[in-house]
């Protein structure tokens, strides 16, 4: 009887420690890549006073395809594939959103930014979706691939002030993922810079109009 329980305990702490492998067993091959940017503060325009309006930013939908935490590429404009070692740390969406947040907060374009509605309600806000996010392999060619929806709405009337289609792609010299999500960031921060320029004349206008 002592001898099944000794080998009971003794199985039941093997199985407990592989199950913990984050800690005892070998070093996962997953690697994990975040997109991420410091907004240039220089091209901005940050030393005006923003306008006095709060903008919505929830989290943007994106394609089924690239809910997933794998990393998407293509070989051609019909295929789909992913990358089960090199993941996303973050879901690809949330952190699209978030960069897009973390920049308007940077611009200074509004009062303040949200996420979700709270006590007052935003006067505006940005909708977005996600088209693609992706490595393009086409042969020898590689690229990052980028696109975005971007719409800035006025909520009293729910009309749409401003939108555009973003479609961006940079060539990657190397198959390195990091190079990849590096090129991605990039893509997001210059599409922003452009939006921020044109919401920033939108909020002009609707000043002359109060």
């Amino acid at each position: 009887m002592k001898h099944w329980a000794l080998k009971t305990i003794f199985v039941t702490s093997v199985i407990g420690l592989s199950l913990s492998g984050c800690y005892f067993g070998p070093p996962s091959e997953y690697r994990y890549y975040v997109l991420d940017y410091v907004p240039d503060s220089s091209a901005l325009h940050t030393d005006k006073e923003p306008w006095p309006a709060s903008v919505l930013v929830r989290n943007f939908p994106i394609g089924e395809a690239y809910l997933r935490s794998e990393m998407v590429y293509r070989t051609s404009s019909q295929e789909i594939c992913y990358r089960p070692l090199d993941r996303w740390a973050v879901r690809p969406d949330h952190v699209v959103s978030d960069m897009v947040r973390k920049h308007l907060f940077a611009a200074r374009v509004f009062r303040s930014v949200q996420s979700q509605y709270e006590e007052n309600k935003p006067e505006y806000e940005l909708k977005g979706r996600v088209v693609s996010l992706e490595e393009d392999v086409y042969g020898t060619l590689r690229s990052a691939h980028l696109g975005l929806r971007l719409d800035l709405v006025r909520m009293s009337d729910n009309t749409v002030l401003w939108g555009r289609d973003f479609d961006e792609t940079k060539e990657i010299p190397s198959d390195d993922r990091l190079l990849v999500v590096s090129a991605l960031s990039g893509l997001l921060e210059s599409s922003m810079d452009t939006a921020i320029v044109a919401m920033n004349a939108v909020m002009k206008r609707e000043a002359l109009t109060r």
